[in-house]
């Protein structure tokens, strides 16, 4: 297999892959999860267990399902153009590693960023060019005395390696420190905890018929087998959905004596709906990308400055984030100064109702009464249409005629006896 395996094999480059024995307190750390005060330990995949959470790491994670695309930017022209002949092209958006798509993979990207604050891609290069990125899952980072970052990673079970910071590829979240990003199921595990606790207590109470508990009240003296023979057979007839309902025989004196359910109790709707909303503001998430909107009273157009709200405010600076990361460590510093770099396409996000969508690439050809910003062209290739001829032009509202090459509108010409201008 290539990749990091390959690396220590040496069949790609690696410049410092030293393999160590088990690390016990990464393992600890990784699998024993952070202590919440509702009881439940906080970790990655038990977060996963909270449905919001989940909801909304799958949000974060879409984010990035769109094409990523590399460009050049003229430094003389300002004008940019995609290079599908990069290598990095083929790797990001094709066949990052073995087993996983260019889709599989920044998928993968968003679902560590949402959950950890950090994403961790060991960089496998031949002869110097990028041939692959294999996600880490078990990788910790750390500051070196001269100030450079320094990795350790497993790579199989029970043994470790260290890397440079060259060979892994280290997109970070918010950070404190700026050399590891703030990890978010630590942060908000309370709210993480709570959720799941009240999902648990909400679920024992349907399991139990959605009635409170109760005991079992005599005037005589039961030895611990008799308390303990009686506490069976009651669970036996009489708790559990099967068991709802069911007439209960009670002798010697046995009486049933129902406690009343608390407040609390009564509140178990309010509290998960609750936690729904708290879950999403730690997430950075809107709730109604989750699928729960607490205003009853929200419409179709609120609804949708919601969703461009979420573009905004949770699309937009994930792809910068990985966009900028992706130009400094994946790109060399010649090809940055060349105006290489990387863009991910949002036009999937903004795909409205087609009547909005026909407005607003009637006003971007020109037809609003301002010059056109995009060309006939350029509106094609948003539905993956094929050019067409003289497609190539930006348009101005004179009667729709096409700019010429140094900026300015084309002259109108007319006809040899007709009125009708014609462009000349």
């Amino acid at each position: 297999m290539r990749g990091v395996f390959g690396s220590i094999a040496g069949g790609l480059e690696a410049k410092s892959a030293i393999v160590y024995g088990p690390m016990e307190s990464l393992w600890a750390n990784l699998f024993g999860g952070e202590p919440s005060k509702s009881g439940v330990s906080i970790t990655w995949k038990t977060a996963l267990q909270c449905t919001t959470v989940l909801a909304c790491a799958r949000r974060i994670a879409e984010a990035l399902m769109v094409p990523c695309k590399i460009y050049r930017r003229d430094a003389n022209s300002k004008t940019r153009q995609e290079d599908r002949s990069h290598p990095l092209y083929a790797v990001l958006e094709d066949a990052p590693n073995q087993w996983q798509s260019g889709l599989e993979y920044r998928e993968t990207i968003g679902l560590h960023l949402a959950l950890t604050g950090n994403h961790y891609s060991f960089i496998g290069r031949v002869n110097g060019r990028i041939d692959e990125l294999i996600p880490l899952v078990d990788c910790t980072a750390r500051m070196a005395s001269d100030g450079s970052m320094k990795y350790r990673a497993q790579i199989l079970p029970g043994q470790t390696a260290d890397f440079d910071a060259s060979e892994i590829w280290h997109i970070r979240g918010p950070s404190w420190n700026g050399s590891v990003g703030l990890d978010a199921v630590k942060l908000i595990r309370e709210a993480i905890g709570l959720s799941l606790a009240s999902e648990e207590t909400h679920a024992r109470l349907h399991s139990n018929g959605a009635q409170p508990g109760g005991i079992l009240t005599t005037e005589k003296v039961l030895g611990k087998e008799a308390r303990q023979r009686l506490r069976e057979q009651w669970a036996a007839h009489q708790v559990g959905l099967a068991n709802r309902f069911k007439t209960a025989v009670l002798d010697n004196g046995i009486k049933w004596q129902s406690l009343a359910m608390t407040g609390v109790d009564a509140q178990h709707i309010q509290v998960r709906q609750f936690q729904v909303e708290e879950c999403c503001r730690g997430m950075g998430v809107l709730p109604i990308m989750v699928g729960y909107s607490g205003d009853k009273a929200a419409t179709y157009a609120s609804a949708e400055q919601m969703f461009l709200a979420h573009l905004v405010h949770t699309v937009r600076p994930l792809h910068d984030r990985v966009a900028s990361s992706a130009k400094r460590w994946l790109l060399t510093k010649e090809e940055r100064e060349k105006g290489f770099y990387l863009s991910f396409l949002e036009q999937a996000f903004l795909s409205p109702a087609m009547k909005d969508k026909a407005e607003y690439f009637k006003i971007a050809l020109g037809g609003g009464g301002n010059p056109g910003w995009l060309t006939p062209d350029e509106v094609r290739s948003f539905d993956e249409m094929s050019p067409k001829p003289g497609g190539d032009r930006l348009y101005v509202p004179v009667n729709t005629t096409p700019i010429g090459d140094d900026g300015f509108p084309r002259p109108i010409a007319r006809q040899p006896g007709s009125k009708d201008p014609v462009n000349g």
